[in-house]
C-alpha cells in the first residue's frame, strides 16, 4: 500500500547537496512543503546536464570531484524520486488500488490529478553513476534495481499528464496506463523508501562535518547561519516524523520543538553577533552586514507561532489561500527562504 504523503517528506527533511570546492559550505536543499505542491516542469531533473557531462573520463576528475558529482546526482535522484512518490498518491486518490481499472467513486477529483510529467535521463546517468568509485554500496545496488520501475512511472505519469482522451473507446488508454502503474508502483515504492532513507542519512553526516569544520575554521557566519537551516530541517523532521500535516496540528506533541526552539533562538542570536562584527566579515568576505535581512528572525517567529497554534488547541483556517501563520506550511516557507539566502550568500 502507498504510504502518505506526510510520510514521504520526513525521509528527505535533512538531505544537502555537496558543494563545490571554489565555495564555502555546503549547498542546503529546500524542505519539502507541507502543501504538497508538485512541480509542473518536465525536463529540468538534469538541469541541462548531459550523461557526458556526468561521466568524464576519470584521469581528468579526483576522487574527491567524483564524489561530488555522484553524490548531487543521487540527491537529484532522489528528488524525482520524491515527485514520482507524490504521482503514485495523487493517482490512487482518483484510481482504485486494485489490478482492474476502476475510478474511485464520490473522489470528487478529476483523472490525471495532480500528476506531472518527469524526464527519465536521469535514470541513465545514475545508472552510469552505479558502477563508478566512490562506492555508495547499497545506494548503488537500489538505483540499478529501481531503474526499470522507475521509468515505467515516469513514461506513464507523462503520458497520463499530456492525455486529453484517456476516457476515449471505454478508458482504453486509462487502462493501459493502469496496467503500468499498478505494474511497477509497489515494487518501486519499496525501494524508494529505503533509497530516500539512506540518503537522508548520508546527508545528515555531511552536513554535520561540514559545519563542524566552519566552526574549526572560525567561519562563524556561515556556521551559525548553516546551523539556523539544519535546526528548522531538525523541527520538520520531528513533525513530518509523528505524521502531522496543518489539519491536525493540533496533535504536534510539542517535547522536542521546544529544546530546538532554544536552540534556534541561540543560534541565530550567535548569528547577529557574528554578522555584527566588522573582522568577521572580512573574514568571511562579506561586504554587508546584514546578508540575511532578518530572514532567521522570521524562521524563529514562525516557529513560535506554530508553537502557540498548537498550545490554543484550535485547529488552523485553512480555507484560504497560501499558508497561514502557525502552520507548518508557513514554518516551512521561512526555513527556504533563509535556504535561498544562503546559497545566494555563500555559493553563488
Amino acid at each position: 500500500m502507498i504510504k502518505s504523503k506526510f510520510r514521504k517528506a520526513v525521509v528527505i527533511a535533512l538531505i544537502p547537496m555537496a558543494l563545490s570546492g571554489c565555495g564555502e559550505g555546503m549547498l542546503h536543499q529546500d524542505p519539502p512543503q507541507a502543501t504538497n505542491e508538485a512541480e509542473a516542469e518536465e525536463g529540468s531533473t538534469n538541469g541541462g546536464e548531459t550523461q557526458e557531462e556526468a561521466s568524464p573520463e576519470e584521469e581528468t576528475l579526483s576522487p574527491e570531484d567524483m564524489d561530488f558529482i555522484k553524490y548531487n546526482y543521487y540527491v537529484e535522484f532522489n528528488n524525482d524520486i520524491i515527485d514520482v512518490l507524490d504521482n503514485i498518491d495523487a493517482y490512487y486518490q482518483v484510481v482504485d488500488h486494485a489490478e482492474e481499472f476502476s475510478l474511485l467513486p464520490d473522489s470528487g477529483l478529476t483523472y490525471g490529478y495532480r500528476i506531472y510529467g518527469k524526464n527519465p535521463d536521469i535514470i541513465d546517468d545514475c545508472l552510469y553513476l552505479s558502477g563508478e568509485e566512490p562506492d555508495y554500496g547499497q545506494l548503488d545496488v537500489l538505483v540499478q534495481e529501481m531503474a526499470d520501475p522507475l521509468r515505467e512511472l515516469m513514461e506513464a505519469f507523462s503520458a497520463i499528464s499530456r492525455s486529453n482522451d484517456y476516457a476515449d473507446n471505454q478508458y482504453q488508454k486509462a487502462k493501459e496506463y493502469h496496467g503500468a502503474v499498478y505494474k511497477a508502483a509497489d515494487p518501486f515504492t519499496a525501494l524508494a523508501y529505503e533509497f530516500t532513507d539512506l540518503i537522508s542519512e548520508m546527508g545528515y553526516e555531511r552536513v554535520a562535518q561540514e559545519e563542524e569544520k566552519m566552526k574549526e575554521e572560525g567561519r562563524l557566519i556561515a556556521y551559525n547561519a548553516s546551523r539556523g537551516i539544519s535546526i528548522g530541517k531538525e523541527v520538520l523532521d520531528v513533525i513530518y516524523g509523528q505524521e502531522i500535516t496543518d489539519e491536525t496540528i493540533t496533535e504536534l506533541d510539542l517535547t522536542e520543538i521546544r529544546g530546538l526552539y532554544d536552540q534556534l533562538v541561540a543560534v541565530v542570536g550567535d548569528l547577529d553577533a557574528a554578522t555584527s562584527d566588522n573582522n568577521q566579515l572580512v573574514q568571511e568576505s562579506l561586504s554587508n552586514s546584514r546578508p540575511f535581512d532578518g530572514l532567521y528572525h522570521s524562521e524563529v517567529q514562525a516557529l513560535e507561532w506554530l508553537i502557540r497554534q498548537v498550545e490554543s488547541g484550535k485547529p488552523l483556517d485553512l480555507s484560504g489561500s497560501g499558508a497561514p501563520l502557525g502552520s507548518i506550511g508557513h514554518f516551512s516557507e521561512t526555513v527556504s527562504k533563509c535556504i535561498e539566502r544562503y546559497n545566494s550568500v555563500f555559493t553563488e
